[in-house]
Formats: C-alpha cells, sequence, structure tokens
C-alpha cells in the first residue's frame, strides 16, 4: 500500500470554529436536567452552590484531537486560562457577586474565534450579608451608639446631681450644726449633775436686783427643773413599770432619728475629747418605731457608752439594712428574724472598759449593775439597760452585747421592717395637738438640729398667748425682735424663708413677721406662698425691709401684706402694729361669732364676708359642706372631718380658730344647731326628731347646746 496526493492540493483551515458551552454542574451535578444550557443567558445561584463547572466545544471536526480552548470567569479571573484540548472548567468557593462565564477555542489550525461564547452568574449572598441586613445592622449599631450616648449623659448628669446634693447637704449640715449647738449644748448636757446649775442660778438670783434679769434666771431655772423633773419621771417609771408599755408606732426615717439625735452628743464628746461617728450604708430606712421610745433607748445606750470611755477613745454607731447588701454578715449563732423576712440593724459600740464575760448574761436584768466602782461620780440605779431592753422587744425586736477585753463592747438592735408584725392599735397615724405641744414621759426635750423651734410659754399657758412667727436671717436681729415679744406672745422662729413657710405649715400661727430679704427663700415669696395656701391665707403678715423706697412697700402690699415696716424700725411700733393686726383679727371673729349665733353659721356662708379673703371664705364654706354631707351621722368626729380636709388636727383647729374662734367640735356643733333652727322654723317634726336628724344622739344634751347658742330652749324658740 502507498499513498499519493498533490500537494498544491494541501491548503490551511483557516475558519474559525463556533464555540458552545455544553454542561453546567453544581457539586458535580447537572444543574436542571432538563433544561438545555445552551440557551441559557444567565444562571442564578444560592450562596451555598459556589462550588460548579462548565464543559465546553468546539464545531470543528477536521482534527478534534488538535482544537484547543480558553476561558476566564470575568469578576474573579484577571486572564485567561489557556487548558489545551481540555474541555471544562471548575470554580470553587466562588463569592457571592455578579459573574461573566467566557470560553473561546481553536480549530486543528490553530485559528481562534475570539468571541467564543459566555453566560452570566449571579451567586446571592447569604441572609446576613444582604443590603437590608446591613440595613439593620447599621440602625442597631446606631442605636447602640445613641443608647450609650444616652446612658453616658444619663450618668454624668446623675454624678453632678449628686456632687451637688453632697455639696448642699455638707453646707446644710455645717449650717445646722452651728445653728444648733448652742441648744445641744444646753439640751444634751443634763447628764452633768443638775445640781451644778441650779445652785449657781440660786445663788445669782438672790444677789441680783434688776428685774429683766431676775425674769431670765427664773426662766433658766424653771427649765433647768424641767429636765429635773422629766429624768426622774424617767427613772420612777423604770423602777415600777411591769414592762407593758403602749407602743404608738409611725413610719419613720430611722437614719435621719437616729442621725438627729446623735448630733445632740456632740457637746459631751468635744467635752470628753471623745471620737463620736455615724454611718449607714442607706440614706432612707423607713421604719415603724415609736420616736419617744427610740429616744430613750438611744439615750440610755450613749450614756452608757460615754459613762465607760475615756477621753481619746472612740464611739462609733451605725445602721445596717438586714439582709445585709455590701458583705456585712450576722453572728452565726444569731437569727434575728425568722422566714427570712427583712429589717434593719442598729449597733453602738465603743472602746472604754469592756463587760466581764460571766456578768454579760445579766445585763439586762432590772437594777443589776456591772461594775460597782467605775464612774461614781455618776448618777445611776441600774435599769437602764433593763428598760432599754424592754422597748427594743416592745417593738418587736432583739438586742444583743458583745465585750473583748482591750476591744470594748458593742450593743446590737435589731428591728423587722414593715408593719405586718404590729397589732392595729399600735399603729398611729398622727399624734394628737395635745400630745405634740407636751408629749406624756419624754425622757430628753431636745431641740433637732435642722430646726431654729423657740416656742416660748412664758407663763406656761398654752393657748392663751397669741403665736407669732418671726422669720429673720440674722440670728441677733431676730433675738432682739423675740426679746420685746416674749412678755405677751409665744415665739417661734426661722432664720430663712423655707424655715418660715414650713413653719407656718405646721404650726399655723397668729402672725408672721418676715424679713423680705433672706436666702432660699426672700419675704415676698413668702409672704405670696402664705396667702395662696389655704391653710395659712388667713395669717396677717408684716414684712420687714431695708428698702425705703415706695417701689418696695407697693409690692409688698400687691401680694398681701398686711403691713409692711422699714428698717431701722421701733420697736414699740411693730408692737403696736401687731397689737392692732391680732386686735382686728380679734374683732372679725367677734363679729362672726356674733352673726352665727344669731341667723346660724350655715346660714352665714351664704353672706359676703367683710374682712375675708376668698379662699378663707372657700375653706369655711368646704368646712360647712363637709359637715352638712354627714349632718345625720353622730359618729362624725373630729379625726374624720381632719381627713375629709386633708389638714392635720392642729392646723384645721388654728385655721377655725384664727377665722371664726371655734374649734372643730364647736365648728360642728354650730353647723348642726343652725339646720336644727331651720327645722323647727319650718316645724318639720318635733324637736327630738329634729336632733336626731342634725347628728345629736341625746335630745337633752341637743336642747343644752341649743339654748347655748340661741339664748333659748328649741320649744321657746319654735
Amino acid at each position: 500500500g502507498y499513498f499519493s496526493f498533490h500537494p498544491d492540493s494541501l491548503y490551511e483551515n483557516r475558519e474559525p470554529p463556533p464555540v458552545v458551552i455544553t454542561r453546567f454542574l453544581v457539586r458535580n451535578k447537572e444543574m436542571n436536567p432538563d433544561s438545555s444550557i445552551l440557551f441559557k443567558k444567565q444562571i442564578r445561584l444560592d450562596y451555598d452552590q459556589n462550588f460548579f463547572s462548565f464543559e465546553f466545544a468546539t464545531l470543528d471536526y477536521f482534527d478534534p484531537q488538535k482544537n484547543e480552548y480558553a476561558y476566564m470567569l470575568e469578576g474573579l479571573d484577571d486572564n485567561w486560562t489557556y487548558s489545551g484540548n481540555q474541555r471544562i472548567a471548575r470554580y470553587t468557593k466562588v463569592p457571592p457577586g455578579s459573574y461573566v462565564f467566557r470560553v473561546k477555542g481553536s480549530n486543528n489550525d490553530g485559528y481562534w474565534n475570539e468571541a467564543g461564547a459566555s453566560i452570566a452568574i449571579t451567586i446571592l449572598p447569604p441572609p446576613w450579608k444582604t443590603w437590608w441586613a446591613y440595613t439593620i445592622y447599621g440602625i442597631f449599631f446606631i442605636g447602640l451608639i445613641v443608647a450609650w450616648r444616652r446612658y453616658d449623659l444619663k450618668r454624668q448628669r446623675l454624678k453632678q446631681d449628686l456632687e451637688i446634693e453632697h455639696v448642699e447637704a455638707e453646707k446644710l449640715k455645717e449650717l445646722d450644726t452651728m445653728k444648733s449647738r448652742f441648744f445641744a449644748n444646753i439640751s444634751h448636757e443634763f447628764r452633768t449633775p443638775l445640781t451644778l446649775i441650779l445652785g449657781p442660778l440660786h445663788r445669782v438670783f438672790s444677789k441680783t436686783s434688776d428685774e429683766e434679769t431676775k425674769q431670765d434666771l427664773n426662766i433658766m431655772q424653771r427649765n433647768a427643773r424641767r429636765l429635773q423633773t422629766l429624768i426622774n419621771q424617767l427613772l420612777s417609771l423604770s423602777k415600777l413599770e411591769s414592762g407593758k408599755m403602749k407602743l404608738l408606732a409611725k413610719e419613720e426615717n430611722i437614719v435621719a432619728l437616729v442621725n438627729g439625735y446623735i448630733q445632740s452628743f456632740e457637746s459631751l464628746a468635744k467635752q470628753k475629747k471623745i471620737d463620736l461617728t455615724f454611718n449607714s450604708t442607706e440614706e432612707n430606712i423607713q421604719l415603724f418605731v415609736d420616736k419617744d421610745k427610740i429616744e430613750k433607748i438611744l439615750y440610755n445606750l450613749l450614756s452608757n457608752a460615754f459613762k465607760f470611755t475615756g477621753a481619746g477613745g472612740r464611739i462609733e454607731v451605725e445602721i445596717t439594712p438586714l439582709p445585709p447588701s455590701r458583705g456585712d454578715t450576722l453572728p452565726t449563732t444569731f437569727s434575728p428574724f425568722e422566714g427570712g423576712q427583712r429589717g434593719v440593724k442598729i449597733s453602738i459600740s465603743d472602746t472604754g472598759r469592756s463587760i466581764p464575760q460571766e456578768k454579760l448574761e445579766h445585763i439586762f436584768d432590772r437594777f443589776y449593775q456591772a461594775d460597782d466602782s467605775f464612774s461614781k461620780d455618776q448618777e445611776g440605779t441600774g435599769i437602764g439597760l433593763a428598760l432599754t431592753k424592754e422597748l427594743v422587744e416592745l417593738h418587736h425586736g432583739s438586742i444583743t452585747v458583745e465585750s473583748h477585753e482591750g476591744k470594748g463592747t458593742k450593743f446590737t438592735i435589731y428591728f423587722p421592717l414593715g408593719s405586718e408584725h404590729l397589732k392595729p392599735e399600735e399603729i398611729v397615724d398622727s399624734i394628737e395637738p395635745d400630745e405634740m405641744i407636751e408629749p406624756a414621759e419624754h425622757i430628753i426635750q431636745f431641740t433637732e438640729s435642722n430646726s431654729q423651734e423657740l416656742t416660748t410659754d412664758d407663763d406656761g399657758e398654752k393657748d392663751t398667748k397669741p403665736l407669732l412667727l418671726i422669720v429673720e436671717d440674722n440670728d441677733d436681729l431676730r433675738s432682739y425682735i423675740r426679746s420685746y415679744l416674749i412678755k405677751d406672745y409665744q415665739i417661734s422662729e426661722a432664720s430663712d424663708g423655707e424655715m418660715g413657710f414650713e413653719k407656718s405649715i405646721e404650726k399655723i400661727p397668729d402672725l408672721v413677721v418676715s424679713d423680705v430679704m433672706m436666702p432660699k427663700m426672700d419675704g415676698f415669696e413668702l409672704c405670696k406662698k402664705l396667702k395662696t395656701d389655704e391653710r395659712t391665707s388667713h395669717i396677717p403678715v408684716i414684712l420687714l425691709t431695708a428698702r425705703a423706697g415706695k417701689e418696695s412697700k407697693m409690692e409688698g402690699l400687691e401680694i398681701g401684706a398686711d403691713d409692711f415696716i422699714t428698717k431701722p424700725f421701733d420697736v414699740d411700733e411693730l408692737l403696736i402694729r401687731i397689737k392692732n393686726l391680732i386686735k382686728q383679727r380679734n374683732e372679725l371673729q367677734d363679729q362672726f361669732l356674733k352673726n352665727a349665733e344669731k341667723i346660724g353659721l350655715s346660714q352665714l356662708m351664704g353672706l359676703p364676708a367683710s374682712g375675708i379673703t376668698s379662699m378663707d371664705q372657700k375653706f369655711l364654706k368646704r368646712a360647712v359642706d363637709t359637715v352638712e354631707e354627714h349632718l345625720d351621722d353622730f359618729e362624725f368626729s373630729v379625726d374624720q372631718f381632719t381627713n375629709e380636709m386633708a389638714v392635720s388636727q392642729m392646723q384645721l383647729y388654728r385655721k377655725l380658730k384664727a377665722l371664726v374662734n371655734f374649734s372643730a367640735n364647736e365648728f360642728i356643733r354650730s353647723i348642726r344647731l343652725s339646720h336644727a333652727a331651720q327645722l323647727i322654723k319650718k316645724k318639720s317634726d318635733n324637736i327630738a326628731q329634729i336632733s336626731y336628724a342634725v347628728g345629736f344622739n341625746n335630745p337633752s344634751y341637743f336642747a343644752e347646746c341649743f339654748k347655748k347658742q340661741f339664748g333659748v330652749s328649741p320649744s321657746e324658740y319654735s
């Protein structure tokens, strides 16, 4: 065999061959095998379908083994990949995005089809990388920034507020300490034998001939003897008492109560050179306690601590809530409360002489004294701690004692929080006015450190003298005015406008004398608040000022001031103006009372009131309406009357006394009798039934009261 050919009949294949994509596989599996890839222009893949491959071919059949290929994935490849005669392209882990797969091929003689074939590929991103996911991320991130910024601003603001409050508290504490030092020295040195006071007073009193000096000495001697009587009453009560005492508990801030009481011992601590400190983990712990008995408990424990602690020693009082919140722990052998009930712990520790261990178990026994030789210069009967234990247990609490040689003694009191452990009769909402003026069985008459109360009753008559409130920031001027008024009036004092307003609400004085230029609240603002408050709108106000201009006087009179005196002033002028204003108020009361007796208080409310402000008129109208709503209720009491009027008994009593010279009982009775008079005039029923209809459950008592008000008996009136 042989081959023969003509060389001139040979030629090159110059025709570029067509190129096609024949198959598309995802993870080595053909995608949509029923649909040909030849006719697709675009492919969409999910984010997890990024492992794929293409198969392709050139349609030239002269010598297929010599056909060559090149491909690239635009967006991923930068250059063409020449694969020779290999007809497959594989891609793995292709990132989400848009791509174009291109492939070109050549024939057997190396002529390339540069156009080739192409198909667009889109790989979708995962859900957490979509545009809306990034939008959510952005919003969340911006929200975090805004929230952090707000939190930071709030934290900074709170920090600034706390710093300001701390500075203000320190300033107020310093001011209160300075103001109360004189009174604390008098009130809380009573442990020094009273004979050291009464003896020199008696000697000086016998030597002086000046009546004014004698009067001052008499006041000092009387108050010293009163303090002696109060102490002796306590000792006698402790010896004779059976251990059963009536608890009158009211919710108090025990931290402020204890802290205020401890401040009264500062002068004694300075005198004995003892470091007295007070600590509390919280500023406000509300506890149901009997304030009088708490003072007795603190007095007995603190007096013992001072008695057995020498110069250079330390006495520490600490209040901790239970269960403890800052790492403090209770003794492992002691469980003060059952069932996880919360409470408060008050500890009083000293570095003085310790108590022998064998005597600790008897320390709370009545008349027992652990030491018969120490501090014999101090008066004592050995019943203070026994009384203390009784008072603590009366509060449903407990008391323990620890004493170690060289370390001193520590008394710890535990009180339960809440009121579930108290009987209904052991809880009181308020104290009766008489009890507020003269509390029974008080061991100490202390002036609180933040108070400027100096109410004076020169002859012991509580209600016969008008009560004046002097509001003046200058201590000397305040004392000067008081010295001239003290003979004829009861005096209460305040050192600034805020305190003056609080005292006015609390005491309801008969007249207020106020300076204009004062810290915290000036006299104009004080007068305005007094005249616009229903509880104090009736109180006459005299303003004192160093500004003599007409504008100042007009401003004071426009806001309701009853009189205006320019400094420097004549005290006699002030006395006359005070006397005239009180006289005018008394004349108004008398006129009102006469009219009430003639036509009845209920009818009088409907007439225009001369000399009574519209606010006072509204107050009286509301008081009358309140009583009329309970006209036929013979059990309607002053307590209920007070609650519905939303004022305290003291405020209601002084308000009614100032306006109509009636007590609350007299006011209620007058309205009842006024309505009874109307019914008798109309002859709507017999007198007995009428008495029942107006709230009297005793016709004879009704007749007696009716005759007292109207001058005739009900039958004669009919």
